[in-house]
């Protein structure tokens, strides 16, 4: 019998995709040093999540079909109650790096979840609690740091499922082996689906992700931003894709 799994999310309307990135450029001369000097570790150690309805979005942009860009760009990842979301290539270095010239090739239109990084979130409560993460050398530049800050109020206006947070928090802040989750892949498909327990099982310890000594990471207060969700699914214009095998 065929299994089938659905992804059931609101979709962002594409034009409150075109008003985030007209507003927030996610980049600036400052960022742009501070990653080049990093040598861009979050590119090989984190997972790169789609917003509900941004595949559609980017696929615009691009010019070409929604399947096409899902064969060619992204994986599914199954969460543990079957939920199904869409992450860039795993075990890929970001598919949209031109690996030449080491320029975002949609930094216009870039997933806003890799484009607003170091912010993270939490949820607790029924809250998202949205943080900078320490980890990245950005967070270390108060210049940059409240440059990402700035983008907390413009994210939190998206109109984005308490469940989807559920379910990305899992694993949005956590360090993953490239090289094995490229093992990983053979024998999938292109569009290839990963279970959460399959992702979880290849963590990488954060200090090795960024070589650096645990003594040696900076210490700082962290800025936490409280957005109550309001819980709704009634009036949800509802996404949903079917996979089958």
């Amino acid at each position: 019998m065929a299994e089938v799994f659905r992804l059931r999310f609101k979709k962002i309307p594409i034009h409150m995709y075109e008003n985030f990135h007209k507003i927030f450029s996610g980049s600036n001369q400052n960022t742009i040093n501070i990653c080049r000097n990093c040598g861009g570790a979050c590119e090989y150690n984190k997972i790169g999540t789609l917003l509900p309805g941004e595949k559609e979005y980017m696929a615009k942009k691009m010019g070409i079909s929604v399947s096409e860009f899902k064969l060619r760009y992204l994986d599914i990842l199954k969460m543990d109650d079957g939920t199904l979301v869409h992450v860039l290539k795993l075990g890929e270095l970001c598919p949209f790096l031109n690996k030449e010239t080491e320029v975002c090739e949609c930094r216009d239109f870039k997933p806003i979840i890799c484009k607003i990084y170091p912010v993270v979130f939490m949820v607790e409560a029924g809250k998202v609690h949205f943080t900078i993460d320490n980890w990245c050398q950005l967070s270390k530049n108060k210049v940059c740091r409240n440059y990402f800050k700035s983008a907390i109020p413009l994210l939190s206006s998206l109109p984005i499922q308490i469940e989807w947070f559920n379910h990305v928090v899992s694993y949005d802040n956590l360090y993953f082996d490239y090289d094995q989750l490229r093992k990983c892949r053979k024998g999938k498909n292109q569009y290839a689906i990963f279970t959460l327990e399959e992702l979880l099982s290849l963590q990488r310890d954060p200090v090795k992700a960024y070589r650096v000594e645990a003594s040696n990471l900076e210490k700082s207060q962290v800025e936490m931003y409280k957005i109550k969700i309001t819980l709704s699914r009634t009036d949800c214009c509802q996404e949903i894709e079917e996979l089958s095998f």
